[in-house]
């Protein structure tokens, strides 16, 4: 039998009721665009009101995974757990598009049973969350105690889900914008210390030469790696104001050296990485090393005292119109500087084609 309204004594419109609360649903998370965290810890503790559970979770699909990104009532503390989607009743609703019931999780061969258990699910509702043709994930619903659902209840989860996929893939690729925009800029920035490009900045222009140089017709590609020997002593026992001097003063005596085409780029600490593109040979290549070996040998004065310091330098050089393996061509460097340090230090080493010789 339908209530009534205690003032009027008008007969209550349920369903009226239902989709007034959807629209404010709606209108709320509007003003809530451009910060996914809120907009997700929003929908769980809307979600829980609007249909009376004991706790609600937004599940997000990572990989073979799925997320807890936010939860609220019995489950808020679980916030991060993660389900394998191939055994969890969320990962059933995703693949088959449907909103899946369970009404009691402890006999549902469906549900991951250890999940259900931690966070205290006796039974819930699963709706997928999609926008267009992508899945997002899922709207969890749950309750402590083994229940039955009425069709009402059901229809509200799928209208809400359904409001809920669209804005939440529209968050999710605003954020995903955000992150783009963030990495781009951090990998614009350069090294605090040197004004050198950082690491991923030299990646992506590594990259992108080694994409030039698969199409060359002529001239090799050659990368060096090389640190400061016994950087860390000098660092640890004069300070490391003066590790930044000495840092700074050997970037300006390299950059002497090299040409503007060329990336110099600082990868960390005292780590550094030289790129040159279209150099005439090998031994071209290895007479920059030799001339980097000899202007860091210089004296140094650091905090008053004088300090003479070495390199040691691994080049790897590509023929042209060869193409290499970003990964690999970096693990070549790397490897035939430190077979520079096992020989002695103040010395390079050079790889092509997976031989080595020495300097």
């Amino acid at each position: 039998m339908a209530g009534s309204d205690e003032h009027s004594g008008a007969p209550i419109n349920h369903t009226a009721l239902r989709l007034k609360k959807i629209i404010d649903l709606q209108s709320m998370l509007v003003s809530l665009q451009f910060n996914l965290p809120d907009f997700m810890q929003a929908v769980v503790t809307q979600v829980q009101a609007l249909i009376g559970s004991s706790g609600a979770v937004v599940e997000l699909l990572d990989g073979d995974e799925l997320v807890y990104a936010a939860a609220s009532g019995t489950v808020a503390a679980h916030t991060g757990l993660r389900l394998r989607a191939a055994h969890s009743l969320s990962g059933l609703s995703i693949r088959n598009n449907e909103v899946l019931v369970s009404t009691n999780t402890s006999s549902d061969p469906r549900v991951d049973l250890h999940a259900c258990l931690k966070v205290g699910a006796g039974s819930m509702v699963v709706v997928p969350l999609r926008r267009f043709d992508t899945v997002t994930g899922v709207l969890k619903v749950v309750w402590l105690e083994t229940r039955t659902f009425e069709d009402h209840e059901i229809d509200m989860l799928r209208m809400t889900a359904g409001l809920l996929g669209a804005a939440l893939g529209q968050q999710l690729e605003i954020d995903r914008r955000r992150q783009l925009e963030e990495e781009l800029s951090n990998m614009a920035r350069p090294d605090p210390l040197t004004g050198l490009p950082n690491r991923r900045l030299f990646r992506d222009r590594l990259e992108q030469a080694l994409a030039r140089h698969a199409r060359s017709s002529g001239g090799e590609l050659a990368l060096m790696y090389f640190d400061i020997d016994h950087f860390k002593s000098i660092n640890d026992g004069l300070g490391h104001a003066a590790g930044d001097t000495l840092l700074k003063g050997f970037v300006n005596r390299v950059k002497a050296l090299v040409r503007s085409v060329d990336t110099f780029a600082r990868l960390g600490g005292d780590e550094f990485a030289l790129l040159i593109e279209s150099v005439p040979s090998t031994s071209a290549a290895e007479a920059v090393a030799e001339k980097i070996l000899e202007v860091t040998q210089t004296h140094f004065e650091l905090e008053g005292r004088i300090v003479r310091v070495s390199t040691s330098i691994g080049v790897v050089t590509l023929a042209h119109g060869t193409s290499a393996d970003t990964d690999d061509l970096i693990a070549r460097a790397d490897g035939a500087m430190y077979a520079a340090k096992k020989a002695g230090r103040n010395a390079f080493r050079t790889a092509r084609d997976g031989t080595s010789a020495t300097s």
